[in-house]
């Protein structure tokens, strides 16, 4: 069987470069600050160098699922929490939320019934 010799076959090309794939925002760093935890503090908590977490935290290197367990248990959160939510945000609704579980329970029954009232649709004999 005769080989074909191509002009192609001892071209020696430059590798294509891929695009760095730009890693997803996290709250890491609010989660931190609102426990009010230095980056080194928190770096040990977390059994990482406090380099890396400032690279984790500034979506400069990639998190593993363990780092992000081990952050959702130091910062008293829940790991979708770390992604999702910002702690420092007090307006956002799930803030309320957090604040409700916080309350005594004798006074959460009477925070929901003021809420449900004031959600309850105003008909023609309400004031």
């Amino acid at each position: 069987m005769e080989k074909h010799i191509f002009a192609w076959d001892n071209v020696i090309m430059a590798p294509i470069k891929k695009p760095k794939q730009q890693l997803q925002r996290t709250f890491l760093k609010e989660w931190r600050e609102y426990h009010n935890l230095s980056q080194e503090a928190a770096a040990s908590r977390l059994n990482v160098s406090r380099t890396l977490l400032s690279k984790i935290e500034n979506a400069k290197s990639p998190y593993t699922q363990q780092f992000m367990e081990n952050a959702a248990v130091a910062y008293g959160c829940e790991v979708p929490d770390l992604i999702m939510r910002n702690p420092l945000d007090r307006d956002a609704v799930w803030s309320l939320q957090e604040q409700l579980k916080k309350a005594p329970p004798e006074r959460r029954n009477d925070i929901l019934t003021v809420v449900e009232a004031m959600l309850r649709p105003k008909t023609g004999t309400d004031g």
